[in-house]
């Protein structure tokens, strides 16, 4: 096994088993208030966002390299004709097209987070136009952009080009949710069960919600490197639901959930390095697999 590991041709499952293992930390923490909150329908809706985020990026890195939409004529005007390229070049290199899918996510929650609290209208039909909007916006910016994108990376994910870069990345939001979690892991349970209780009790409900948004729209990015934008939900989402039914716990839900979580992000991607196939569906495979298992053993809900 260790021989297996350690061979060069296999550095790619090697990065991706270690991202799959500090991901899952994140996703069983945040999976576990996605569930109890119920509010996976708000993790579409910002996956949905964050693939209008990765058009934006793709098209704004042509865009600075062209010189296009009058930003050639800018960069001339500021450094110069002769060094206005090397420094379009260079902005354009700094642009990470996950980064602003990042930024698009949290825009997205927030403003979910903003309806929810005040919108008068119909909270499900102005979600689902963002959900829509976001999709819309992502494949109309792809459109405008002239080199060949991989959409299916971003729709169905594919975790075995996990990058080094990734890996730090995640790391050091397991950090940030860790300790977030940690710090104000009572205030998120109590904003969970019962909003208005904790509201009542002198708990900041709007800023503890939106900083839950916020580790929300993190996690949805990272999700969809590993499964895509299409099957985000199913990875934050059951392995807490597998978890609740072992524990009623909150703190043993998200601990089950992590495990879970893990477990099958490996035997997933075991699967398919053996059988041939897209490691996202396949981890989103052996997750529903293990929940339908779960579901027969448990029985009915009492």
């Amino acid at each position: 096994m260790t021989l297996f590991f350690s061979a060069p041709e296999f550095s790619f499952l090697r990065a991706a088993f270690l991202f799959t293992a500090a991901a899952s930390l994140l996703f069983g923490l945040i999976g576990t208030f996605i569930v109890t909150r119920r509010i996976g329908y708000l993790t579409g809706a910002v996956s949905h966002t964050a693939f209008g985020g990765i058009g934006i990026g793709f098209w704004l890195k042509e865009t600075l390299t062209a010189g296009s939409c009058g930003l050639g004529a800018l960069a001339a005007l500021i450094w110069g004709k002769e060094a206005a390229a090397a420094h379009l070049a260079s902005a354009a290199a700094r642009v990470n097209p996950v980064m602003v899918a990042v930024v698009t996510a949290v825009s997205a929650a927030v403003l979910i987070g903003v309806i929810q609290r005040y919108a008068k209208e119909r909270e499900d039909a102005l979600i689902g136009i963002i959900w829509t909007a976001g999709m819309a916006i992502g494949l109309l910016f792809l459109d405008r952009t002239q080199r060949y994108v991989a959409v299916s990376d971003y729709l169905l994910g594919d975790v075995l080009l996990i990058s080094r870069a990734d890996i730090l990345t995640v790391l050091f939001l397991d950090g940030v949710s860790l300790s977030a979690c940690g710090l104000f892991f009572k205030r998120f349970e109590a904003i969970c069960f019962d909003e208005e209780f904790a509201r009542l009790r002198g708990v900041r409900v709007d800023l503890y919600q939106a900083l839950l948004l916020f580790l929300i729209a993190v996690s949805v990015v990272l999700t969809m490197r590993i499964a895509g934008m299409v099957l985000v939900i199913a990875i934050l989402t059951i392995p807490a639901s597998v978890a609740s039914r072992l524990t009623k716990r909150l703190k043993w839900v998200a601990c089950w959930s992590v495990l879970i979580c893990l477990f099958s992000a490996w035997l997933g991607i075991a699967l398919s390095y053996f059988l041939n196939f897209s490691a996202g569906p396949m981890i989103v495979l052996v997750l529903s697999v293990l929940y339908g298992i779960v579901l027969l053993v448990s029985g009915k809900r009492e």
